[in-house]
């Protein structure tokens, strides 16, 4: 099922019965200006979709100062706001979850996301590392917190019913 406007922000989310052993697995690809991440063929274990409920994709923050930023400027804010440990020599820095929109296998392939709004719109980065220490932007988009919200609300809808409804079916 496709959620979203692939050409600005959107979810392709597929089950694939024939990888289902205990789990509901699937695709799970993002779109980011019609591009699509990650970049290859890979399985993502949807019932452990829980993640992406945490922090930016159900609530993005609002910080108008953040949003105002060009788009390098965001990344490298919102970066060093997550992984701290990468700009500091403080090995107990807080990391800042606030910003992601994050699931497990776009990690595995190296893309973090993150979204900040100023409350009536949002704007969604996403980058790419090699490792931690090179990371760096490769696109970005801006949606209304409306069509955010309405992404989100169909996504969960999807989740809940097909997904975690399957897995306890």
């Amino acid at each position: 099922m496709l959620i979203g406007i692939p050409d600005r922000f959107a979810f392709l989310i597929e089950k694939v019965p024939e990888w289902c052993d205990g789990f509901v697995n699937g695709l799970l690809y993002i779109y980011v200006n019609g591009e699509m991440f990650p970049k290859k063929l890979y399985t993502t274990t949807l019932s452990d979709l829980w993640s992406l409920f945490d922090y930016a994709f159900t609530n993005p923050p609002k910080d108008e100062r953040l949003y105002a930023l060009p788009d390098d400027e965001l990344f490298a804010e919102l970066r060093r706001l997550r992984f701290p440990e990468y700009f500091t020599d403080d090995e107990d820095a807080d990391e800042d979850y606030r910003y992601d929109i994050e699931y497990y296998e776009i990690g595995d392939w190296g893309y973090d996301i993150f979204a900040v709004s100023n409350g009536e719109n949002v704007r969604v980065l996403i980058g790419h590392w090699e490792n931690r220490e090179s990371f760096e932007l490769v696109n970005s988009t801006r949606i209304t917190l409306s069509e955010f919200t309405d992404l989100r609300d169909k996504f969960s809808e999807y989740y809940h019913n097909e997904i975690q409804g399957e897995q306890h079916g």
